[in-house]
């Protein structure tokens, strides 16, 4: 008598067969998408200089701080206010953790 490759549990059920399936199904469909892309790249061209949020970028080297400038410029009377609370030790943050899980959860349950 030949076993299937079922696994029945409480949840549902489990059957490598339908995952080999799908993952293959994910694989066409991804190649398909990707076989449809534009063919106009062209390597060691000026295609290949960083561009970031619309503007051309000399310096190929980009990092988060350029990214989120403005971001970090619109909010730097908060930051600077909350870099004043940043000691750096690992039980100050544990014990503001644990006091603002404490309200969250008067909330939620008062």
């Amino acid at each position: 008598m030949a076993e299937t490759l079922t696994i029945f549990t409480g949840q549902g059920y489990w059957s490598p067969l339908i995952w080999v399936a799908g993952a293959l199904g994910t694989l066409i469909l991804a190649l398909f998408v990707w076989s449809r892309g534009r063919r106009e790249y062209k390597r060691n061209t000026q295609q290949e200089l960083p561009f970031l949020s619309g503007e051309r970028v000399d310096n190929p080297r980009v990092d988060a701080s350029h990214l989120y400038w403005g971001l970090a410029e619109a909010l730097k009377p908060l930051l600077g206010r909350l870099k004043a609370w940043h000691s750096g030790v690992l039980n100050d943050y544990v014990g503001w953790f644990i006091v603002i899980l404490a309200a969250v959860l008067l909330l939620a349950l008062g």
